[in-house]
């Protein structure tokens, strides 16, 4: 039995070990230095990582990824992007929300709704800030600091702890789906793009000129978060 257990904890150890040997190779870690322990329990942090596994594949072909984008909007002030793909098509930016419960929305109405059932037939509704607006203005400071002619998709990524049970969209170039969703349907919009739109010399002169706004400090950080305001 004893024998048992050591090899069942060697086990144990050398997968954690590969995990997080995995986890540092890849952009994510490169980018925020987030140690895996931090991100595997925050939620936000975690909806961020697992778009970037679902998409990491987009490396292969040149793709590039940054996260927790800080771009300028005037003021002394900034706004953040959860993850942005630099490809071949274009740039691709998610707003990733990490919700439980019912959502609802429409792509006018400044809120939305989250609904959570609390058993017996009843239910608690909070009201969140219309994703769609969020990474509209995302989008927008974007194209002020890189070129209102950069081709960008926006992206509401909703775990799969929801369930979007009424949305409405009409926008051609946003989409608003659950991660399960996310690589097909990135996939199947990059395939409707015919020609390259990047070289990747290109790609990476974009990578370059975004990267340092990835590494604010701190205290700026906290200020994003204190001041936030859409």
């Amino acid at each position: 039995m004893e024998v048992v257990l050591v090899t069942v904890l060697a086990l144990f150890l050398l997968a954690l070990y590969y995990k997080n040997k995995q986890y540092k190779e890849g952009a994510y870690y490169q980018t925020t230095k987030n140690p895996y322990s931090s991100v595997k329990y925050d939620k936000g942090k975690y909806a961020e990582y697992l778009t970037y596994v679902s998409l990491r594949h987009f490396e292969n072909n040149g793709g590039k990824f940054l996260f927790n984008v800080f771009i300028p909007k005037g003021n002394n002030k900034v706004t953040e992007i959860d993850v942005l793909l630099i490809c071949s098509k274009g740039l691709f930016v998610f707003e990733c929300k990490n919700y439980s419960g019912w959502i609802f929305g429409n792509e006018a109405q400044k809120n939305w709704t989250q609904t959570l059932p609390q058993g017996r037939g009843r239910c608690h509704k909070e009201y969140f800030y219309n994703p769609i607006m969020q990474n509209a203005s995302h989008i927008m400071h974007l194209k002020n600091l890189i070129g209102k002619n950069v081709p960008m998709r926006s992206i509401i990524v909703f775990s799969d702890r929801c369930i979007l049970k009424d949305i409405t969209v009409r926008s051609s170039d946003v989409s608003v789906i659950n991660h399960t969703s996310l690589a097909s349907a990135v996939g199947q919009i990059c395939n409707q793009i015919q020609t390259d739109i990047y070289t990747e010399m290109e790609i990476n002169d974009i990578y370059n000129k975004l990267y340092p706004f990835t590494q604010f400090d701190y205290e700026v950080k906290q200020q994003y978060i204190e001041n936030i305001k859409y």
